[in-house]
């Protein structure tokens, strides 16, 4: 009997101690900060920090009431994305 109530007490105390282990953990996991609004003396821009994307607020004046809205920003990851740069402005001639 003396063992039963040492080995319950000792499952009491461990499974207290693993509770409060968990309850200190969020339960979700949010990731503060992820997106930053950086500004310039001319631009804001909108930047998801896991991904490294951005956008820049831009007012469109070609609608009613001129909206802002964020657009996406093309970004060169790898040298093959210049090919889509290269084949609509060309290069510049050597000087």
């Amino acid at each position: 009997m003396r063992i039963m109530l040492t080995i319950s007490a000792l499952i009491l105390v461990v499974g207290t101690a693993d509770a409060q282990d968990n309850r200190a953990a969020p339960i979700f996991s949010p990731q503060f900060g992820r997106f930053q609004i950086v500004t310039n003396a001319r631009d804001t821009f909108l930047l998801d920090t896991a991904t490294g994307n951005v956008w820049r607020l831009t007012q469109y004046s070609d609608f009613n009431k001129d909206p802002l809205a964020w657009a996406p920003m093309f970004r060169l990851d790898k040298p093959s994305d210049t090919s889509p740069l290269l084949s609509e402005y060309g290069l510049k001639p050597r000087r």
